[in-house]
């Protein structure tokens, strides 16, 4: 017989998941900076902005800046944005103080926009937690006019300077290494943020530093096809100790999309040919359009759900990866996105779709993972994001931010007794008020105990005064699923069991209270408010 302990953990896991899982995106610190956004040479001040949304009710969230204090607090799925101007901004200074702190007392993800009259981009932001010490540095993309032709490249002119590398420290005294064919070394003091060139002759591959830190990559002002320039930044993964498979979304396939390779020994630009919808790579994938920079999201790190912020004043749109057999779980907020359009991955298992967005919700499937990219366009430039991820445990009620507790009793009890063990488990006798749920609820049994438990204590019990039953969680019993006849009379029994028998349909059987039977526990997910 298993100890409850370990069925415990063998079912659902430990409550708080987000210590195992390193492609979850939510936390509570978090450091971001703007790069300076010098598109459009006309005197127009940028509009960047830092996109908050918490997961829980009662989240108390603070920004810092060099100059302020800004303190807000939100409600759960609320988005709260704070505006940030020219003063803001790193500037060209290859060493700045001006890093953005946001921290907060409970779970949140946040999304970090610089905006400057159409030239606009957006960044997921990690938590410090999750924070690495070694990020492998993308090969430069060939930009027309500003890295191609290589000879090109000048630090005087803004469109033709080369790209820049930012590393954004956190609280503690750090030491930067950017190793490659050539090293250089810099110490770093807490909260301060440095630039490096990243010239063609320097071929830096390794960022590695003793403390985690954020890294940034990208152009100031990156040539696009209307012979203007914009903005062009990402936020860079920390590497990988393994190979990892990239499923390239059928929505990023156009003329001029390539993908910058970050491997330690040899990073490489490819172009992106119609029948390529499948890396495998000891290192990072970042798929370059004109005006965009985006981290591919490699399959060990797909979720079950995802936050995505919109943003006023663009096209705001989700693309959306997952395995061909499990097109049917997506929902978009309460419900399954309206006629999606299907695209299979050549090559792959994989198919891919584009949702209109119209406000901020959250992405998820109710059974299995996958991808989900924030994709914005204005005019006719595209900038994106990976969503930030939340959960990697589906289920059918919703987006789950911390999982259900099951539990079996190790002894048999009656009724009350059991009501009782499960109380002082911080549980509750399980109440199967939907079909669905006992579905689920008589699946996980199973999964452990194989059919070695035959029938169990479930909350169900007839009222003393009126004769009607009722579930222990107030729920109404507007479903039953009797083994039989229902019950119809008062002197029968008063409590009720659910049968487990291997190999039948699982139903319900009116019980004598004071009878021997084990009983199943529950508390249901904490789950992301949808609507």
């Amino acid at each position: 017989m298993l100890d409850p302990a370990v069925l415990l953990l063998l079912l659902l896991g430990a409550i708080e998941p987000r210590s195992s899982e390193a492609e979850i995106n939510s936390g509570l610190n978090f450091l971001v900076v703007f790069p300076e956004n010098v598109a459009y040479f006309y005197p127009e001040g940028p509009q960047n902005q830092v996109q908050v949304t918490a997961l829980y009710h009662d989240t108390h969230v603070t920004v810092t800046t060099p100059s302020q204090v800004q303190l807000r607090t939100l409600i759960a799925a609320e988005t709260q944005r704070f505006f940030f101007y020219g003063k803001d901004e790193l500037h060209k200074k290859d060493v700045s103080h001006r890093v953005i702190q946001v921290s907060s007392t409970r779970e949140i993800t946040v999304h970090a926009l610089s905006a400057k009259a159409d030239s606009i981009q957006s960044a997921l932001v990690l938590p410090t937690d999750r924070l690495g010490t070694e990020y492998l540095i993308p090969p430069i993309p060939r930009i027309q006019d500003t890295t191609d032709p290589a000879a090109m490249v000048s630090t005087v002119v803004t469109e033709r300077g080369p790209f820049r590398l930012i590393v954004v420290n956190a609280d503690k005294q750090n030491k930067v290494i950017l190793e490659g064919d050539v090293s250089r070394e810099t110490e770093m003091e807490p909260y301060y943020a440095t630039s490096f060139w990243l010239m063609a002759n320097d071929a830096w591959r390794v960022v590695r530093v003793h403390h985690p830190v954020a890294v940034l990559f990208g152009h100031t002002c990156a040539v696009t096809d209307n012979c203007s320039c914009s903005m062009l930044y990402t936020t860079l993964p920390p590497a990988a100790q393994h190979k990892m498979t990239f499923a390239v979304p059928t929505a990023f396939s156009q003329n001029q999309t390539s993908l910058l390779l970050s491997q330690e020994e040899l990073s490489t630009v490819e172009d992106l040919v119609p029948d390529a919808r499948l890396v495998e790579i000891n290192g990072s994938v970042i798929l370059y359009q004109p005006g965009m920079l985006l981290p591919l999201i490699p399959e060990a790190d797909f979720a079950s759900c995802y936050v995505v912020n919109t943003i006023p004043g663009v096209r705001n749109s989700a693309v959306i990866v997952v395995h061909k057999d499990f097109t049917d779980g997506v929902h978009v907020g309460g419900a399954a996105p309206e006629n999606p359009s299907w695209e299979q991955l050549k090559g792959t298992d994989h198919f891919s779709t584009v949702v209109e967005l119209t406000s901020d919700t959250a992405i998820w499937h109710s059974s299995h993972k996958m991808a989900v990219y924030y994709v914005g366009e204005k005019g006719d430039a595209l900038f994106g994001n990976p969503a930030p991820a939340i959960s990697q445990t589906s289920d059918h009620r919703g987006c789950v931010l911390s999982p259900d507790i099951l539990e079996i009793g190790q002894e048999a009890v009656g009724w009350q007794e059991s009501v009782k063990y499960c109380r002082d488990k911080n549980l509750q006798l399980v109440s199967l008020s939907t079909l669905p749920l006992q579905n689920y609820i008589y699946a996980k049994v199973q999964q452990v105990q194989g059919g070695s438990l035959t029938r169990a204590w479930i909350g169900l019990r007839r009222s003393s005064l009126t004769g009607q039953w009722y579930w222990l969680n107030k729920a109404p019993v507007t479903v039953t699923n009797w083994k039989g006849a229902e019950p119809s009379s008062a002197q029968g029994g008063q409590c009720g069991t659910m049968s487990l028998e291997l190999g039948q349909d699982p139903s319900w059987i009116e019980e004598d209270c004071c009878q021997p039977v084990r009983p199943i526990c529950y508390r249901g997910p904490v789950l992301f408010p949808l609507q």
